[in-house]
């Protein structure tokens, strides 16, 4: 598999633009203003998927994930769109085009902008999320395996996401955080297959290409490198509350339908990384906001804003 720390020379540049760009917007790269936000407004993935069609991406044991741990650190919470809250992330989310591999008919994430933006005005003092690309880069794996083909239709996916960012920007969002897709080619579902280093090259071209084309935002939008905050944790699970890192904890084939009853036999699942071949564990999912990890969300929300 690529270093993590080639993969993170490789947003170098990339990343350098938004940093020029937030520190000229904030001068000096203080803090231009606090935010206290009012409200948390989601669309995305299942990876922010709080439970649109009734479950989690995770094992459903009730606890919050990291959106949801998220808006509570401001007394705030967020529930799926389908129960009246402000969620619009759905598992299986395509970001431009629609859904028709799954047979959960997930809206994509322009779908989804298009809903939160018929329903609401955005407002300085909302804190909106953006999450995509897990099922573009899956589904794209699946119909032309790793190769020119697949490189192009993840890049194109990223400027697509890019564009969905620029979308809330021009709706009149000022506070976007936007969670790069992880590495996916960590996952037990590119390990099974063996194509580990391929499928980490495509995120990491989906993600250049969404840092490339949201630079000129500014301060307006933060980029969360879930990439290198997981990377780090694969790299030293010892540094980290993880037993293992490479295995699906759940028993049925889909996190969908996985309980804390249908686990590896005598495992603590909030010791696994994920809980089935792509989604990670609520524990793991929480700790993409917890304080004491570095690049943790939380932290950089916090000296953005």
């Amino acid at each position: 598999m690529t270093s993590l720390w080639s993969r993170r020379a490789v947003l170098t540049a990339a990343s350098a633009g938004v940093a020029a760009a937030a520190l000229s917007a904030c001068g000096s790269g203080s803090v231009a203003s606090a935010i206290t936000p009012k409200r948390f407004l989601s669309v995305g993935d299942g990876f922010a998927d709080v439970g649109q069609k009734g479950y989690v991406y995770s094992v459903n044991d009730g606890t919050l994930l990291w959106t949801q741990q998220l808006a509570s650190f401001y007394g705030l919470t967020l529930t799926a769109a389908s129960a009246g809250g402000f969620s619009y992330a759905q598992g299986h989310a395509m970001i431009a085009s629609a859904d028709t591999t799954s047979g959960t008919n997930a809206p994509s994430v322009s779908d989804q902008i298009d809903a939160l933006l018929a329903r609401t005005t955005m407002a300085s003092d909302d804190l909106v999320l953006v999450t995509g690309g897990i099922a573009d880069i899956v589904n794209t794996v699946n119909a032309t395996g790793i190769s020119e083909a697949s490189t192009q239709a993840v890049r194109a996916a990223g400027v697509a996401q890019a564009a969905q960012v620029r979308r809330l920007v021009n709706a009149g969002a000022t506070h976007v955080v936007v969670a790069g897709v992880y590495n996916l080619g960590m996952s037990p579902w590119a390990l099974g297959k063996n194509l580990a280093t391929g499928v980490e090259d495509l995120c990491t071209a989906f993600n250049s290409q969404l840092l490339i084309n949201i630079a000129d935002l500014g301060a307006t939008v933060l980029f969360l490198d879930s990439a290198l905050f997981y990377n780090l944790i694969a790299g030293k699970p010892s540094n980290y509350p993880f037993d293992d890192v490479t295995r699906a904890v759940c028993t049925t084939p889909s996190s969908t339908t996985c309980t804390a009853g249908t686990i590896l036999a005598g495992a603590d699942y909030n010791r696994f990384l994920f809980a089935d071949e792509l989604y990670y564990t609520p524990a793991a999912q929480r700790l993409f906001v917890n304080e004491s990890f570095l690049e943790n969300a939380y932290t950089r929300i916090k000296l953005r804003w």
